[in-house]
C-alpha cells in the first residue's frame, strides 16, 4: 500500500475482509465489514471484487470536476481509482452508547410483580376482575 499523497486524506482502513457490494438506489457502492459501512452514491470507475482483505479508503485532494469527488480504494495488490458524488460512513455506536449510559436497574420483586400481572391478564375474566376491584367502570 502506498503512502499518502501531499492533500490526500485516509477516510478510513478497514482490518480484515471487507464485503463490497454494488448496490441499486442512492448508495450505488458499499464497503462493509463488520459493523462499519462506507457508502458511496454516484460512484463509478471501478470494478470491485466481491470481498477485499485490510482496505484502505484515501480521498484525493483536487477540484471535483462534475461534482465528483475523487477517491483511492487500496488493498493489498490491488489499487483502484473512483469517482463519486458523495461518501457516507456508518458506524454502529451500540457499543460507546451503552459504555455512557449505565443500565436500568429494576428490582426482582417488581420484575416478579408485572410477570405475574400480565400472566394472569392473559386469563379470561382477569381483567374484569381486577377492574371491579379498583372500582373503575
Amino acid at each position: 500500500m502506498s503512502a499518502l499523497d501531499p492533500g490526500a486524506r485516509e477516510l478510513i482502513a478497514f482490518e480484515g475482509p471487507v464485503q463490497c457490494e454494488a448496490a441499486q438506489g442512492a448508495a450505488n457502492l458499499v464497503l462493509r465489514a463488520g459493523l462499519t459501512q462506507l457508502l458511496f452514491s454516484g460512484a463509478s470507475g471501478a470494478a470491485l471484487p466481491a470481498r477485499l482483505d485490510n482496505v484502505r479508503v484515501i480521498e484525493i485532494a483536487g477540484d471535483a470536476q462534475d461534482g465528483l469527488r475523487r477517491f483511492r480504494i487500496e488493498s493489498p495488490g490491488l489499487t483502484l481509482a473512483l469517482q463519486a458524488r458523495h461518501v457516507q460512513l456508518h458506524r454502529d455506536a451500540a457499543a460507546e452508547f451503552y459504555r455512557a449510559v449505565p443500565p436500568v436497574q429494576v428490582p426482582l420483586r417488581l420484575r416478579l410483580g408485572w410477570a405475574l400481572l400480565l400472566t394472569a391478564l392473559r386469563v379470561p375474566g382477569v381483567a374484569a376482575l381486577l377492574r371491579k376491584l379498583r372500582g373503575s367502570p
